[in-house]
């Protein structure tokens, strides 16, 4: 990135010198900010996992390069031409795929540049957001980044909103957190009470069945009773037919 030297001098003047209010201008650490941030450091560690995994299996493949290559010149005096022309091919071979392989990690367009957006980037633009807003808040024209190229040989710490910044940052996190957690909690009750009434509901039903079973039984119960009331008034009159034959 080209370097800008900006000879920042706090100096404000009146209206009436130049007609127009002077530009008020201030500055942020976005190095600090991040650093400061969870988001951004979990962020950065996978994207540092990635990149350590890319560059072991990069010297990995070297490695093997070196020992293909050592190999061949161990053997060379025993070799002929045209083994020695393949050994050569394949090195070269396995070379190739080694630089397209740095390329799709590491290149301009490579896959360190891609992860990098697409972990990193929302984080800072949600400082930026909060840069913005703070910016018109407080009324700064320019905002510079103290960590970036940008350069300044002088500068106010009352001008520095770095802390304002990841202030409002934490607050905006800590309530989406407690939101979350507010939402968890009526969730829970929600279940809660889904639960409870399931449970309602099966003991009704449960104490239904209970119901319906007992009836049952009892209307069993006056059957057998009333059958063995009709069987013993037959049998009675059985044992009288007889006894009045006999007499």
């Amino acid at each position: 990135m080209k370097k800008v030297i900006i000879y920042f001098l706090m100096f404000f003047f009146t209206n009436n010198t130049f007609g127009q209010r002077s530009e008020r201008i201030g500055y942020v650490n976005m190095e600090y900010i991040l650093s400061q941030m969870e988001d951004y450091k979990t962020a950065s560690a996978q994207l540092e996992e990635k990149v350590n995994k890319w560059k072991s299996e990069i010297e990995l493949k070297k490695n093997e390069i070196k020992k293909l290559k050592d190999s061949l010149e161990y053997e060379r005096p025993l070799l002929s031409e045209s083994i020695i022309n393949y050994r050569e091919s394949e090195i070269e071979f396995e070379e190739n795929n080694l630089y397209d392989y740095q390329t799709k990690r590491f290149g301009v367009n490579g896959d360190w540049v891609a992860q990098e957006y697409l972990l990193i980037q929302p984080i800072q633009d949600k400082v930026l957001n909060v840069v913005e807003a703070i910016s018109k808040q407080k009324k700064f024209d320019k905002i510079f980044d103290e960590s970036a190229d940008a350069i300044m040989f002088y500068s106010e710490k009352k001008y520095d909103i770095s802390d304002l910044v990841l202030k409002s940052i934490l607050r905006n996190e800590k309530i989406e957190k407690l939101e979350i957690e507010f939402d968890d909690e009526k969730k829970d009750s929600l279940y809660e009470k889904k639960k409870e009434l399931l449970e309602i509901q099966k003991t009704q039903r449960v104490q239904e069945v209970n119901k319906k079973r007992e009836l049952l039984l009892k209307q069993r119960e006056e059957k057998r009773r009333a059958y063995l009331k009709k069987r013993d008034s037959i049998l009675k009159l059985r044992k009288e037919k007889k006894q009045s034959k006999k007499s």
